[in-house]
């Protein structure tokens, strides 16, 4: 099969690789557009699954993580991207089948990584949170009433979003006719928050929530104390796993700087070798083996500690 530069003259043999990209690219963007109410549909559904199912649906807690239009926003723009590129070095019917999975896959990381944002908010804020906590229980106030004090002087964040639904939702009817409880609300929150620390300490909470006075205050300081102990065992790990997250940083990104610059100085060459439906396997196989370094050094940065 003869090459695109003899068919044509080689200073305008781009304009040949350059149709079916922008073709698919523009296919992509009509697409997105039009079918953009039921996108927005299945994505709020998508949103809504992430939430573990609780006994009743008045105690549903669904926390903002990713707006719909962002999620969209998101979709929409790696679909087009990922057309693009693959129109460019492959072909339209391959540019196009892959536009939904490149879109999903980014949408997914989306909302991971809100999430984490999410988690690494809430978390800063619950040590002192809880802290001050134990404190107003052990000066003889209840938790009800220690948790409004509480949010009457914390700054907005997660962690006041909450815990302001906590005390909202205490008396809201259910659907088998009673009133929920305080230890009710409590269960479903922490069978429903996504930071694993927050859901251990409202499980402490949800034990406490019918016990005496004096009884919620010790557990609360024993869950202080237990929450200190554990920022510094996190704290003393991440120190530990420093130098190896720097050093997969590192190699990570030499790695990823030569295949750029093998890119930029052999692009010819390597589009050939990877244009084919094996080389395109190899492509994917050599990308993770370069970004590998790089991911386990952020998951090394996510370590977490929740025994206490």
């Amino acid at each position: 099969m003869p090459g695109i530069d003899s068919l044509t003259h080689p200073e305008t043999a781009w304009l040949v690789r350059a149709v079916p990209a922008l073709l698919a690219a523009l296919i992509t963007m009509t697409a997105t557009f039009i079918f953009r109410q039921p996108l927005m549909q299945f994505l709020a559904r998508f949103d809504r699954s992430r939430s573990p199912a609780v006994c009743d649906p008045a105690l549903v807690w669904r926390p903002a993580l990713l707006g719909t239009n962002t999620a969209l926003l998101l979709a929409g723009g790696a679909a087009t991207l990922s057309s693009l590129v693959l129109g460019w070095i492959g072909s339209i019917w391959l540019a196009l089948a892959a536009a939904p999975v490149v879109a999903a896959l980014v949408v997914r990381i989306g909302f991971a990584v809100s999430q984490s944002r999410y988690n690494r908010h809430l978390e800063r804020e619950l040590t002192p949170a809880i802290g001050r906590l134990s404190a107003l229980l052990s000066g003889g106030l209840g938790l009800r009433t220690a948790l409004e004090r509480i949010l009457t002087d914390m700054g907005d964040g997660p962690l006041r979003d909450e815990w302001r639904w906590l005390l909202r939702q205490q008396g809201t009817p259910l659907a088998d006719g009673s009133i929920a409880t305080l230890r009710q609300v409590i269960t479903a929150l922490a069978a429903q928050t996504s930071a694993s620390r927050h859901a251990t300490l409202l499980n402490h909470l949800a034990v406490a929530a019918d016990q005496p006075q004096d009884l919620q205050a010790r557990r609360c300081a024993a869950a202080y104390a237990a929450l200190q102990v554990s920022e510094r065992r996190r704290e003393e790990a991440l120190t530990e796993l420093a130098q190896m997250r720097y050093s997969g940083l590192a190699v990570g990104g030499a790695g990823c700087l030569m295949a750029l610059y093998l890119i930029a100085t052999q692009w010819e060459r390597v589009r050939i070798a990877y244009s084919t439906p094996l080389g395109m396997v190899f492509a994917v196989i050599v990308t993770l083996a370069l970004l590998a370094p790089m991911i386990g050094g952020f998951l090394f940065s996510q370590v977490e500690d929740v025994d206490y």
